[in-house]
């Protein structure tokens, strides 16, 4: 039976005491004693003390090691002061643990003494124990290094039998290795694969299993043939795990800080920051499946999908105040230039899969891809006419807005459903985004119906881990709707990992339960309690109870879908008489918001108004909005009495009144033109004539 991650900690503890590199008392480890006798405020006395004298990092670690991993899960999640001073000494432990864990020299000796045949067997494994305990993965390319040493044939079976050891923390680096030209240290690698028999290793060696290297072929071969796999199957479990990685699932232990590459015949680690790392190898094992067939599209879909999710990634984790993201903004546009690279039908069979993979941010990432890519010819036939259909609002407004780009407007295709998704987007105003977490039998109706809801954008997961990893992923979130059990985890475990995580911070909690008092004293007080069915009602209910008083999380998402869609359509309807009449009561609505979102309403009402409009726009235009909205608000008012033959007497007032209280010269100018384009009654003619008299007379003159 396979260990848990936690008894693999554990089991790590017991054999450093066995080692004898743990003191026999230390401070820490009287304190944690005296907590498990519940003399807690001994105990926190006690770390007190500890905290006092400053430790170093080099301390810090000592304590660290002092006590078993149990032992520092009770510190961890014991609340308050005991809790705040173990995540201290652990943030100092930390700092050596990295430096000591990538010690090339001391590592260097240790599998030296691990692969020399000449020590002593106990020499041998307490150098192994030190290696993993103190090394980890960071010991794989010093034992790599020795896997192609044809020379010394000991050495390699001593370092295969040092990785096996190593196990699950191997294997990643083994699988880079595989790409070394030295034909032995290949063989090594996959047959110390085949030993530790992980699953992640299972993709490649399907594709290793028809290597034309005949002891490579073998040992791959019956790596495969334990799976019961074919070695044909090796592009679909490439692509397969890929989307796994992208999916934020990482078999349980398995999260490194660093990624390895195979570079210069070694083996290199790149940091990554934690939130990336499953989508950084996404990343590198689509890259493999395009390097092994670069003529397939799925492959590079892919790569695609996998550039474009960590661009997002990257740019959401920055708007929810991750400062360590920031260093990689600009990354996140070379990876949507990669993304671009891959090309249009790498870009289409990447949205469908975002689509049918229910992978928003792979969704989005494409089609604003694709808004660049395709054309007036091609948009025809391209998905983002399927994607316009999504239940999900931000899909399917972000794919309106594309189909109008591409198009540039003129011959849009399905353009009564683009006009009629644009409408309904450019009302939005701050749009919340809700991620449910229950059993469909709970959620899906309600999902359904809140979806429609001006404002609220609704995710959903059945599952605990697909909760997690949708978070994780995602952290785009404002509400977080969960059901008081799941079918697969504990809820209380899903709402720890989103208190954990620093861009989630800002997350408001909402547990839909059956009984409130029970809940409360399951999940405390720092969520609020939905009682009863989950319906589309009482879930916007709840979100927006959830929200009272609290600022719009994310302030550039308040106007971008209403003002993306009021330029679409401002387009459409410079570009085709009658276009947005569907939509004029909409567009007439938003004359009131800043200009991003009313400057092309009204540019819009210009081109396809009517006598309906005008007291819209002439509200507008008396109004207090800026002068760039109240000049095309003019200009829009004569476009539409030029059109009617005549001009209705509020909108005719609307312009002399304003053409009496402006003084800019630019809007005195637009209200002009438009004056010159409608017809007056020759005595209201006459009269705007009078008040537009003017002397020229000098700057001292009077009169």
């Amino acid at each position: 039976m396979a260990r848990s991650f936690s008894q693999f900690l554990l089991a790590v503890a017991v054999a450093a005491v066995v080692g004898g590199s743990v003191a026999a008392q230390s401070p820490l480890q009287e304190a944690v004693t005296l907590l498990r006798l519940g003399k807690t405020q001994d105990g926190v006395a006690k770390l007190n003390e500890i905290l006092a004298s400053d430790p170093s990092n080099t301390q810090a670690l000592e304590l660290y090691r002092s006590v078993s991993q149990d032992e520092w899960y009770m510190l961890m999640t014991t609340k308050g002061e005991v809790q705040k001073i173990a995540q201290s000494l652990l943030e100092r432990a930390r700092a050596d643990m990295k430096r000591l864990s990538r010690d090339e020299a001391a590592i260097a000796g240790l599998v030296a003494t691990a692969t020399d045949k000449s020590a002593e067997h106990g020499a041998r494994r307490s150098a192994i124990s030190k290696l993993i305990q103190e090394h980890g993965e960071f010991a794989v390319p010093a034992l790599v290094e020795k896997l192609g040493n044809a020379d010394d044939f000991d050495g390699q079976v001593h370092a295969m039998s040092a990785l096996v050891d190593l196990r699950s923390v191997a294997v990643l680096p083994l699988i880079a290795a595989l790409q070394s030209s030295n034909e032995q240290l290949v063989q090594n690698a996959a047959a110390t694969l085949h030993h530790i028999n992980d699953d992640r290793a299972l993709p490649i060696m399907a594709h290793l299993a028809s290597d034309d290297r005949l002891p490579i072929r073998e040992i791959a071969g019956r790596y495969i043939a334990r799976k019961n796999t074919k070695a044909g199957d090796a592009m679909a479990l490439l692509l397969g795990q890929s989307l796994g990685y992208l999916k934020g699932i990482v078999p349980q232990g398995a999260y490194s800080e660093v990624v390895w590459t195979w570079n210069g015949e070694k083996l290199v680690p790149v940091d990554v920051p934690a939130p990336l790392y499953p989508s950084e190898l996404a990343k590198a094992v689509a890259a493999q499946a395009v390097a092994i067939t670069p003529g397939n599209v799925a492959a590079r879909a892919m790569l695609a999908e996998a550039n474009l999710a960590q661009a997002n990634l990257i740019e959401s984790s920055i708007l929810k105040g991750d400062e360590a993201m920031k260093a990689l903004e600009p990354m996140a546009n070379e990876f949507k230039v990669a993304a671009l690279a891959t090309g249009m039908d790498a870009l289409r069979a990447a949205l469908e899969a975002g689509l049918r993979e229910d992978l928003a941010p792979v969704a989005l990432g494409a089609i604003s891809a694709l808004q660049m890519v395709e054309t007036r010819e091609t948009v025809g036939q391209s998905p983002l006419l399927a994607a316009i259909d999504s239940t999900d609002k931000r899909v399917r407004y972000a794919a309106a807005d594309a189909i109008v780009k591409a198009s540039g407007g003129l011959e849009v295709p399905m353009a009564d459903r683009v006009v009629a998704v644009l409408g309904e987007a450019v009302t939005e105003q701050a749009v919340r985004v809700v991620q449910v977490v229950a059993p469909d039998s709970v959620s899906k109706a309600a999902v359904a119906a809140a979806t429609k809801v001006r404002g609220i954008a609704v995710d959903a997961t059945s599952t605990a881990k697909g909760g997690v990893r949708k978070l994780l992923i995602n952290p785009n979130v404002d509400v977080l709707v969960i059901n008081e059990s799941l079918p697969d985890g504990m809820s209380q475990d899903v709402i720890g990992i989103v208190r954990k995580d620093p861009r989630l911070a800002n997350v408001r909690i909402v547990v839909v339960c059956s009984d409130e008092a029970k809940a409360r004293a399951a999940f405390g007080e720092n969520v609020t309690y939905l009682v009863g069915s989950l319906t589309g009602e009482t879930l916007v209910a709840e979100v927006n109870k959830a929200l009272e008083g609290v600022a719009d999380a994310d302030a550039s998402r308040s106007e971008s879908f209403a003002a993306t869609a009021s330029t679409s359509l401002a387009t459409l309807a410079a570009n085709g008489k009658g276009a947005t009449t569907a939509v004029l009561g909409n567009l007439a609505a938003q004359l009131d918001r800043g200009d991003a979102v009313s400057v092309p309403a009204a540019k819009a009402l210009g081109y396809d108004g009517s006598a309906a409009e005008l007291g819209a726009l002439a509200a507008a235009l008396g109004g207090s909005g800026s002068v760039e909205l109240k000049k095309v608000v003019a200009e829009s008012i004569g476009n539409i009495c030029r059109r009617l033959g005549n001009c209705p007497d509020e909108a005719a007032m609307a312009l002399i009144g304003a053409l009496e209280a402006n003084q800019d010269v630019g809007l005195r100018t637009a209200i002009g033109v438009a004056l010159s384009r409608i017809s007056l009654a020759p005595k209201k003619h006459a009269e705007l004539m009078q008040k537009l008299q003017r002397v020229a007379a000098g700057p001292a003159s009077e009169g």
